[in-house]
């Protein structure tokens, strides 16, 4: 059962007449909801807080105990103009929940201003509606739509969370004005934030175009896993290993920024950065080995994933385990990494991009 937001409906607001785009789709888009957006560690695990090895690139003496709630993310103007919406009674939105927001959101999305600089739109696209009505409901804004399948058999059944009422669109602007980690977002948001304040003659909203400082202490990584990630096993036959199989685990991020994937590579520590095959502009971090997954694994059981993924996850943690006490050298590890395997991949399959960041 979801614990959504019950936020009371918005007042009246002097920016009633704004016209405004942004486009935001996400590529992951079979997203079931597993949790709310509160600040909560919905997967159990033993290990002790003072163990994880998570740690910013810049200080890596710090343990997670005490790093954990360090972030460079600001809400306060948000949630000033949050309580000017919904009153001082409206329910408390996490941290947590508002960095893993933006997280999901910069992860392919496109913030676009057209109409001569007068209109901006927030859009949100899936193939599944779980997660769109739960940001519905978090936010209290926006309506969620379905778009039928099409013609021709076509895979294009999906849904859009769109925003367009001025009030709640100059709500989301607060809320990514210097909380955005990736250049081109930051860009397009420069043009967005143009347009409010041309339509009042004022600095209605003072940009802040320097780019938040992501770590493994708060929960971005986390939304722009949802948005971009995915857990991937293999299993190739190899004479020189037991049972004549290798077994390989990895964690991979793509997007056409490369900025960004390197910086998430400097976070861990591991893995690397390349042009992904067949493209010409995405990029994918790639994370390999099992050593070094404890510290992927340590960062997603202090945040965890909040759709389809987290099912993935949980799967490949459990093959993890198996390879880390040696019982896929047996037949029936195997056997049950093979289940695993097979599952991990179907809930890649149907997370396919689909439908456009255009209306």
């Amino acid at each position: 059962m979801f614990n959504l937001y019950n936020i009371q409906q918005v007042m009246a607001s002097p920016y009633s007449n704004i016209g405004i785009l942004i486009n935001l789709a996400i590529c992951w888009n079979s997203l079931v909801l597993i949790g709310t957006l509160k600040c909560k560690n919905l997967i159990s695990y033993t290990q002790s807080a003072g163990n994880l090895s998570l740690y910013s690139s810049r200080d890596k003496t710090q343990s997670a105990s005490e790093t954990t709630c360090e972030t460079s993310f600001n809400f306060s103007e948000f949630r000033n103009y949050y309580n000017m919406l919904f009153g001082n009674n409206a329910p408390h939105l996490s941290d947590d929940g508002l960095t893993w927001f933006i997280g999901f959101a910069e992860g392919d999305g496109a913030i676009q201003t057209y109409a001569e600089g007068t209109r901006v739109r927030f859009v949100l696209t899936q193939k599944e509606n779980a997660i769109l009505y739960h940001i519905q409901k978090m936010f209290n804004i926006g309506t969620v739509k379905h778009f039928p399948q099409g013609k021709g058999g076509k895979n294009n059944d999906f849904y859009r969370w769109i925003v367009d009422d001025p009030s709640h669109i100059l709500l989301l602007a607060h809320l990514f004005n210097g909380n955005l980690a990736i250049s081109h977002r930051i860009k397009q948001l420069t043009l967005w934030v143009q347009a409010l304040n041309n339509r009042f003659g004022l600095d209605t909203i003072k940009l802040n175009s320097t780019a938040v400082s992501v770590t493994l202490q708060d929960a971005w990584l986390s939304g722009f896993t949802d948005a971009e990630g995915c857990f991937n096993v293999s299993i190739t036959a190899n004479a020189r290993y037991a049972l004549g199989h290798v077994i390989k685990m990895r964690y991979i991020l793509d997007q056409k920024d490369s900025i960004i994937l390197n910086k998430i590579c400097e976070l861990f520590g591991f893995g690397k950065v390349t042009l992904r095959s067949g493209t010409e502009d995405v990029y994918r971090y790639t994370a390999t080995g099992f050593k070094t997954m404890n510290d992927v694994i340590s960062y997603f059981k202090l945040f965890p994933l909040r759709t389809k993924k987290a099912f993935s996850f949980e799967k490949w943690l459990t093959v993890h385990g198996l390879v880390s006490n040696k019982l896929h050298l047996t037949e029936e590890g195997l056997a049950q990494i093979r289940i695993l395997q097979k599952q991990i991949n179907i809930n890649n399959s149907t997370t396919n991009k689909t439908g456009s960041a255009h209306p």
